[in-house]
């Protein structure tokens, strides 16, 4: 109980902050927006190959906006080595990174839920804001392997001096599993094949739970050093 009630301290000072200066959450809208835009100048889409594409512009959108978000987040508890008060705390480092996770996960969840209402307006799309129940198992189990992997990233990349530039590199590198059954699982919900997508929201579920448990392994040496 200890291990979730610091997990849920961690989370709640995380939502505070955010409140409080906005800049974490707020980029990640500008930059998910600015891309649809860009998205939308680009390519000349009629109705049959906005479906067959939605999938892979929303998880390009959802990709690039959440490693800023999460860069933003973990350059928070480096500013003036404000982590140090977590290890020093009765926090273990596994609470920590659970907490921090569960962030990252909210804040990439909301900004997702505004790139889907901006995409279905941008594209005249309507169709995705009618399936998002059935997209909401890749889309939500796609999110948590991106805040688990992210996470531990960032926190990785911002104790060295080209962290900003690494992190993208080391990050899409490893949730390309992801990104795949997210796209594809949800490009088959889009087009009408519910059932053909489950063994990739399975495949989805297998990561997220191996990008937890290396993860969990790796973030106490991380702390330590």
């Amino acid at each position: 109980m200890r291990f979730l009630g610091n997990a849920a301290a961690i989370l709640r000072k995380d939502i505070l902050l955010e409140l409080r200066g906005r800049e974490s959450l707020s980029l990640m809208l500008f930059l998910s927006l600015l891309l649809l835009v860009i998205f939308n100048i680009a390519l000349d889409l009629d109705k049959e190959s906005v479906s067959s594409l939605a999938s892979g512009i929303l998880w390009v959108v959802f990709a690039f906006s959440g490693i800023l978000g999460m860069g933003r987040t973990s350059m928070a508890e480096r500013d003036e080595e404000a982590y140090l008060s977590i290890v020093f705390s009765p926090a273990t480092p596994e609470s920590f990174y659970i907490g921090k996770a569960l962030s990252n996960l909210l804040f990439l969840l909301i900004m997702e839920c505004f790139t889907l209402l901006s995409f279905a307006v941008l594209f005249d799309f309507e169709k995705i804001i009618l399936l998002l129940p059935q997209l909401l198992a890749p889309l939500v189990l796609g999110t948590l392997g991106f805040s688990l992997v992210g996470t531990l990233f960032s926190f990785l990349t911002t104790a060295t001096r080209y962290g900003e530039i690494l992190l993208p590199f080391l990050y899409l590198t490893v949730v390309i599993p992801v990104i795949l059954g997210g796209v594809i699982s949800m490009g088959m919900i889009l087009n009408g094949n519910t059932d053909g997508a489950w063994k990739w929201i399975q495949m989805i579920a297998v990561f997220d739970l191996l990008y937890l448990a290396v993860s969990l392994l790796l973030f106490r040496y991380l702390m330590e050093d």
